[in-house]
């Protein structure tokens, strides 16, 4: 299953598409927790963590405008930082190495979204042993959220229709009803492709098409990805 408007995968002939997806999602995990726990950022540190991002990003061939998109959905963040180390009298150093962070860890995450079909994520989740219930909730989030889309245009296209540029003002007071209205439909949508899903014989557990297979480059990946980590991380440069 795919959906257009919120996946954001993109499928190239690459080895980094074609890695296990629990190998991915190990180095993935491995590199948002060296990064935070790195306590401050050296010289070393400041620029081998994002050129590890930037080497892996060309090696896939993924374009840069994904990154460049999420790294923007921070920015309200930032700001908020701006004023609290204002108030709190923090350094511009411990700032930039919170940011520093926050943009790191957002663009590994883009990449992983990038080269791995969210199906195969799911399924690397289970297999790893997370939380059953935790997968099966990314699942239906995945699956309902294409429900919730498709709702809400017919809403707005119907409301779009009925509106001829006069009295902009009071199209704002209809509002809570059209929320409303999308909740109710979405939730009555919802309940009939539950339905369906349990007729076809749906269970807890993430089925997928493709079987998950680690290899040797996936070993080869994850030992490389460690000890580049590792080096960054504890070693004296």
């Amino acid at each position: 299953m795919t959906h257009q408007w919120h996946d954001s995968y993109r499928h190239a002939k690459t080895p980094a598409h074609h890695l296990d997806p629990r190998s991915k999602l190990f180095v993935g995990l491995l590199y948002i927790s060296v990064v935070l726990l790195t306590p401050h950022f050296s010289q070393t540190q400041a620029v081998g963590y994002p050129a590890l991002i930037v080497a892996a990003t060309l090696l896939s061939g993924v374009s840069f405008k994904p990154f460049f998109a999420r790294i923007l959905t921070i920015l309200p963040f930032a700001l908020l930082m701006l004023v609290s180390a204002w108030f709190s009298h923090m350094s511009l150093a411990r700032l930039g190495d919170v940011l520093g962070k926050a943009v790191c860890s957002i663009a590994a995450m883009s990449l992983l979204i990038l080269t791995t079909p969210f199906p195969d994520l799911v399924r690397a989740l289970e297999q790893l042993h997370l939380p059953r219930m935790f997968v099966m909730f990314l699942g239906f989030l995945y699956r309902y959220g294409d429900v919730l889309h498709q709702e809400a245009v017919q809403i707005e296209r119907a409301w779009t229709a009925r509106y001829f540029g006069r009295f902009w003002v009071r199209q704002w007071f209809h509002m809570g009803h059209v929320l409303a209205s999308l909740f109710i439909r979405s939730y009555e949508r919802a309940e009939r492709v539950f339905a369906a899903m349990q007729a076809r014989g749906f269970s807890t557990g993430a089925a997928g098409v493709t079987l998950l297979h680690f290899g040797g480059g996936d070993a080869v990946f994850v030992a490389t990805g460690s000890l580049l980590l590792g080096l960054l991380r504890w070693g004296r440069f």
